[in-house]
């Protein structure tokens, strides 16, 4: 039997529940994301030697993984002419993240380009390139540095999947730099993921800009707008414009097969990634039996409960 592809969720990380490992075995899923420091924080979050070991063992016996973390929002490497404190502090954050994953063994860092501040992307794609390079110029490990691609508007950098390529291709090509795509962003940027031909040409597009090779997970969340809103608004699985139907089209395209699955939906009563989000992602990958609305439904009322069977992995 293939080795299922792995599931998981953007999960809370504290040292009360080891770094999100506790939160993972209460949810069921095999990888996640977490905040590997304060999201909204300059400065990194620092790790004792007995919770790294502790971290580093249990996530051993627990056979989970990857994990990925996800730099703080307050980053933006685009800053350089219009804020360069910003720009210095984004640099020096990515590199505590990058380092935090290292000591942890995440997989990868996931970044947010950020703003051009009205210069367009050509008006600051320099500074991009310039901020990564001297980010990966300080990284010696193996961690990747992963970007991912937003949901648009004149302002933001990386709605369209070729500014990634762009980037990369600013970069040399560095081994260690890797593309997450999500789903609510590219639906608002204007990829209709209900329809084969909008999720066709989300993948076409990847494959002309020379990244197909470096995706390295998806981001799985429905939409609360419209396709081609150009606003980040993410949505349980079944309650937002895409549907479960869209999102197993997608997650299920030959290009997006093999990535790992992370969910980042608010969750139905509002606390994040929860097992009916889970259930449902499963069934949309194919690895549960299920009615979507019954789910949904119930979840809405607080009454949702894991099923005991689970159909085979496919």
């Amino acid at each position: 039997m293939a080795t299922a592809r792995p599931l998981g969720a953007h999960v809370s990380a504290t040292a009360a529940n080891n770094f999100g490992l506790d939160r993972m075995a209460e949810l069921g899923i095999g990888c996640a994301q977490v905040f590997g420091t304060n999201k909204m924080q300059w400065k990194a979050r620092t790790y004792r030697p007995e919770q790294i070991a502790r971290f580093r063992r249990t996530a051993v016996d627990a056979g989970v993984g990857p994990i990925f973390s996800h730099g703080i929002y307050l980053a933006n490497f685009g800053s350089r002419e219009a804020n360069p404190p910003v720009w210095e502090k984004s640099i020096a954050a990515t590199i505590a993240g990058l380092s935090i994953c290292e000591t942890l063994g995440h997989e990868g860092l996931i970044v947010h380009l950020g703003s051009n501040y009205g210069l367009g992307f050509d008006g600051v794609l320099d500074s991009v390139v310039d901020a990564l390079g001297r980010v990966l110029a300080e990284h010696a490990g193996s961690a990747r540095l992963i970007l991912e691609n937003a949901a648009g508007s004149a302002r933001i950098i990386g709605g369209r999947v070729s500014e990634l390529g762009l980037v990369i291709d600013g970069l040399g090509g560095d081994p260690r730099l890797g593309v997450c795509i999500d789903t609510a962003h590219a639906f608002a940027f204007g990829y209709d993921l209900r329809q084969s031909s909008g999720i066709g040409g989300l993948a076409d597009d990847i494959d002309r800009s020379g990244i197909g090779d470096r995706l390295q997970v998806m981001h799985v969340n429905d939409s609360k707008v419209d396709c081609g809103q150009l606003r980040d608004r993410h949505a349980n699985l079944g309650e937002g414009f895409i549907g479960i139907d869209g999102i197993a089209q997608t997650v299920r395209h030959p290009l997006f097969a093999g990535l790992p699955l992370v969910l980042e939906t608010p969750g139905f009563s509002g606390g994040g990634p929860d097992a009916a989000n889970v259930a449902l992602l499963e069934i949309a990958a194919g690895r549960r039996q299920g009615d979507p609305d019954e789910i949904v439904e119930l979840a809405r009322q607080g009454e949702f409960a894991v099923p005991d069977e689970v159909s085979p992995d496919q």
